[in-house]
């Protein structure tokens, strides 16, 4: 008999975990929280043997999986397979959005109903189907190693019912922490629960803005999209936090728009940044609201409240003209581009906000 011993780990925390936003598989960051339980996911599990590192192919999991693989000399072996479930239309909103616009079908998601399925996304028949089969085709191909999984909070879900027999409507006896050992193990097809992570007794992982209270910045920015579906986008330079730095940054591509003015309304403050940073001038409705976002944000070493507001603006191509900048708003802005959906996926040049290529999509289609 041949025991595969998989220890799994939930990615660190994001944005998106903070704000309840749904974030199925779109590609969200860790936070400066997740950053910091990476690391002592990375020391907790110090002394731990691991003879392969598995990962969802995101780059939330990626970053958790990193500092473990990288202390043993390993590759992390990323799988879309190991992606959180789908959830389709759902995803980029909160749970609020969508108990609100979805009111009579959420109630299915609460109740884990197996067949239902947001707009676009996975039943949870499908995803658990999914998840069973590739921890099974690793646990196969590893027999008799102990091997690291890093994914998401459903992932890890279905390994728990796996390990105990439990079906896919039963409640859960633990929640899933982030950045947490959990362990079980395969053994001549059959699946046991070894360990699984409780909140009592772990210690808390410090962000910078736990115990303060952070002034807020509303900022109001602008999706500006072409006939082609292309996005306009800003080069700056400024404000880069630390750790971006540290990277190597040194700008960073966002769109348009930027903080409030006291007594200033959002829709004033839009048609103002618009004006003074492309030279667009919005004639009536500026566009509705496609996104809303409210986190805590790092302004070079101070952090704010952020929270904004993102409108559609349709619009001919056209060549940006900045108006009434300050000699420090000139130096910060260092261009502009047209981008389409795909070429904002692919690049690494931090382009801002978070899942902006999904939202482009849905806005052009």
């Amino acid at each position: 008999m041949t025991r595969t011993i998989i220890c799994l780990a939930r990615h660190g925390e994001t944005n998106w975990n903070i704000e309840r936003r749904f974030q199925g598989q779109f590609d969200i960051a860790l936070n400066a929280r997740g950053r910091a339980q990476a690391q002592a996911l990375a020391g907790e599990l110090a002394s731990a043997h691991f003879d392969r590192v598995y990962s969802s192919d995101l780059s939330r999991a990626m970053s958790t999986a990193a500092p473990i693989a990288e202390a043993r000399g390993l590759e992390v072996l990323a799988t879309q397979r190991l992606r959180e479930k789908d959830d389709g239309a759902w995803q980029g909103h909160t749970h609020a959005e969508v108990q609100a616009k979805y009111a009579e079908s959420y109630q299915y998601y609460l109740t884990r109903d197996p067949d239902f399925a947001a707009p676009e996304g996975e039943t949870l028949t499908e995803f658990s189907r999914r998840v069973r089969s590739v921890l099974a085709d690793i646990a196969r191909e590893s027999a008799g190693l102990t091997v690291l999984v890093v994914a998401h909070a459903g992932v890890l879900d279905i390994a728990w019912r796996m390990a105990t027999g439990k079906g896919l409507t039963e409640k859960r006896e633990h929640p899933v922490l982030n950045a947490t050992p959990n362990w079980i193990a395969y053994e001549d097809g059959v699946w046991s629960l070894v360990g699984w992570a409780q909140a009592e007794g772990r210690p808390e992982i410090a962000a910078p803005w736990d115990g303060a209270t952070l002034p807020r910045r509303e900022a109001a920015r602008a999706l500006i999209l072409n006939p082609k579906g292309e996005a306009l986008l800003m080069k700056y330079a400024g404000g880069l936090t630390p750790h971006f730095l540290a990277l190597g940054h040194h700008h960073f591509w966002a769109t348009p728009g930027g903080a409030l003015k006291e007594g200033e309304t959002y829709e004033a403050a839009l048609r103002r940044e618009l004006r003074e940073e492309t030279g667009l001038i919005l004639a009536g409705d500026p566009g509705p609201v496609v996104a809303t976002r409210e986190f805590p944000m790092e302004l070079g070493e101070d952090w704010r409240q952020a929270v904004e507001r993102y409108f559609l603006v349709k619009t001919e191509k056209f060549e940006p003209h900045p108006e009434n900048l300050t000699p420090e708003e000139r130096a910060h802005a260092l261009g502009w581009r047209w981008w389409s959906a795909d070429e904002i996926a692919a690049s690494n040049e931090l382009i801002f906000p978070e899942a902006l290529a999904a939202l482009v999509r849905k806005m052009a289609s």
